[in-house]
């Protein structure tokens, strides 16, 4: 009897990208400490499933990861595999699902269904408008193993379907792969959508800075989307620009392919199976990866792990094993020199003077007290034209050695809460505080995860605490 059933994983990101060829799989790997090395993050191929057009998968290690071909961006395809516990001749088993095991259970495998259901909800959220929901939705039987189309399309019924009867907004596809001897799990393979935009049939009317091939002017004018206006304290303006159009206080009606949704799985009851199970793991798609061998200082995994883990920074045991907290600190500044070496801090820095100023400006406070709590506007020279990224990029490479920021930290204990800014604030100026001049998804200044700051605060408290009276 099966007892239990998840998928693996729980959360899967694909990534768009034209190339018809899905990206290879990889891992970061160590540091490159070569003599003429970056210091940074590499990227190492690892085992990659290939799956045919009848579902037939086979193993193969690739010699390098290839990101892009002829065709562009490959896609990033992520698998879902069932997982599960179920009961034999009295004992517990815990691991992938396969047809012997349902086989045990009294259940084929066409018995088994997977429902995927994806959408785009972006126009929705603004207009409020059912019409405006993209939803595409696949079953599919446990042994049908061909790729189904995700076809977006307005709900059935609609008054004004932003999608029309007769059109779609492709996002992606899902295949289920063929169970074999060597690989017996059972898997649904996620593929994204190309990355394309699509617009009104119109547009060509409407605008010139927008042109789209023919093929994806599919979208009805009439929609509640196309000629959307938002006002101008609607709290979703900010920050602003968020829609073709919004400059202009008059939608386009443009939308992309990117979507988000579930995966579930249904297995039902049998001989050896008094009750249906499910499961439900969920899938997100994004844009490529321009640098996939520079990890962001803060992640949708710090975001999990400050939800579900943020107590432990606080447990003096947790913080009195030193290298367990030094290896976390460690790469945590790893992080923020690759996150570094991806920003341009003097085009940053001219920004977060200029929204100082409006700020100040709304308030009737000091315009050029405000302006300059973000770092002076530095002078380009010729062999140096972006100075202030250079010495960001030079300040943050020096703390690779962590003992440079150990020392510091022990010669200034006051140090860490006057550069590192608290999260969470109502403090709305960019000032100089880590991390700098960096705006977060609410145009408040950018700043670390509680628990990544609680983890920074105890760990310069330990350090303070083993050095030696008077020294």
């Amino acid at each position: 009897m099966i007892d239990r059933l998840w998928l693996y994983p729980p959360l899967a990101y694909g990534r768009l990208g034209p190339s018809p060829t899905p990206c290879d799989n990889y891992v970061w790997g160590p540091n490159d400490l070569s003599s003429r090395g970056t210091g940074r993050t590499t990227v190492q191929p690892a085992e990659t499933l290939d799956v045919a057009e009848d579902g037939t998968v086979t193993l193969r290690q690739p010699a390098t990861v290839t990101f892009k071909d002829a065709a562009g961006f490959r896609p990033v395809c992520p698998f879902f595999e069932l997982h599960g516990a179920w009961t034999a001749d009295g004992v517990t088993h815990e691991g992938p699902i396969t047809a012997e095991v349902l086989a045990a259970a009294g259940i084929a495998l066409g018995d088994v269904r997977w429902e995927v259901e994806v959408a785009n909800l972006k126009p929705h959220h603004y207009t409020q408008v059912d019409d405006d929901r993209i939803v595409a939705t696949v079953s599919i039987a446990g042994d049908d193993t061909g790729r189904r189309a995700l076809d977006g399309r307005s709900p059935a019924g609609s008054a004004a379907p932003l999608v029309p009867a007769g059109s779609r907004v492709p996002l992606g596809s899902v295949q289920l792969t063929r169970p074999s001897a060597e690989l017996p799990e059972l898997r649904l393979r996620f593929t994204p959508a190309v990355g394309a935009v699509y617009g009104p049939t119109d547009l060509p009317n409407r605008t010139s800075d927008y042109v789209l091939p023919a093929d994806r002017l599919v979208l009805s004018p009439q929609s509640p989307w196309v000629g959307f206006a938002l006002g101008g304290d609607d709290p979703r303006t900010n920050p602003g620009g968020l829609f073709a159009g919004a400059e202009g206080n008059a939608g386009l009606g443009l939308v992309d392919d990117v979507c988000d949704g579930t995966v579930r799985v249904l297995l039902p009851a049998g001989p050896g199976q008094p009750a249906e199970l499910s499961a439900v793991a969920r899938i997100v798609v994004g844009p490529p990866d321009f640098v996939p061998d520079q990890r962001p200082f803060t992640s949708a995994a710090d975001g999990l792990t400050d939800r579900v883990r943020r107590a432990d920074v606080r447990d003096p045991a947790y913080v009195a094993d030193a290298a367990r907290t030094t290896l976390e600190v460690r790469d945590l500044f790893e992080r923020i020199l690759e996150t570094v070496a991806t920003v341009n801090v003097d085009a940053q820095n001219g920004r977060a003077r200029f929204e100082n100023l409006a700020i100040a400006r709304s308030r009737g406070e000091p315009e050029a007290a405000a302006r300059d709590r973000a770092f002076p506007a530095a002078e380009p020279l010729t062999e140096h034209p972006f100075p202030l990224t250079e010495a960001a990029r030079a300040r943050h490479r020096r703390f690779l050695a962590l003992e440079v920021l150990e020392d510091l930290l022990r010669e200034r204990p006051d140090l860490l809460p006057t550069v590192v800014r608290e999260p969470a604030t109502s403090e709305r100026y960019y000032d100089r505080r880590m991390p700098a001049l960096m705006r977060g998804s609410d145009r408040h200044p950018m700043h670390l995860t509680r628990r990544q700051y609680d983890l920074l605060r105890a760990w310069s408290a330990a350090l303070r605490r083993d050095i030696e009276q008077g020294t």
